[in-house]
């Protein structure tokens, strides 16, 4: 392994470990609000403020972790299969990632980025929306999580 390789190595394992940080995160506030979902417009009226702060740590954390996997890790994962990725859009590394079956499709993940784009600009007039989000969001974990898996396969961490 050359130097460069090694250092890229080294990126992409501080990248794995940021994304399974952000995956116990969500864990955790997912298994707060869990008896919330599906969440109702009713239900999202009464609830707590605690409540309220696990719902946030769910989506601030869902954002982070997709930032870091379409910032970071993606690249870092192709660079390392010695894919060439250099220069290329950010939907072809997404389109190789897919050939690679480290994603289940290019369209799935462009749809949990727009996911992620609409829940970060939440407004509190459009809770029937924001709702419909949280719920889609809670039920896209698992294709998270077999993402990261698949990933830490790829590089056997």
């Amino acid at each position: 392994m050359t130097g460069r390789e090694q250092i890229n190595l080294e990126k992409l394992l501080t990248s794995i470990d940021k994304c399974r940080i952000h995956l116990s995160r969500i864990h955790y506030a997912s298994e707060q609000i869990k008896e919330l979902i599906p969440l109702t417009a009713e239900r999202y009226k009464v609830i707590s403020d605690a409540t309220i702060g696990n719902i946030d740590q769910l989506v601030f954390r869902f954002s982070k972790l997709q930032d870091e996997l379409g910032n970071n890790t993606f690249r870092l994962l192709l660079e390392f299969l010695r894919e060439d990725q250099a220069d290329k859009p950010f939907r072809d590394i997404l389109n190789s990632l897919e050939r690679l079956r480290i994603i289940d499709s290019a369209d799935s993940w462009m749809a949990l980025r727009e996911l992620r784009n609409d829940l970060a600009h939440e407004y509190p007039v459009m809770i029937d929306e924001t709702i419909d989000k949280i719920n889609y969001l809670f039920l896209q974990l698992p294709l998270l999580e077999n993402i990261l898996k698949t990933i830490e396969l790829q590089v056997k961490v």
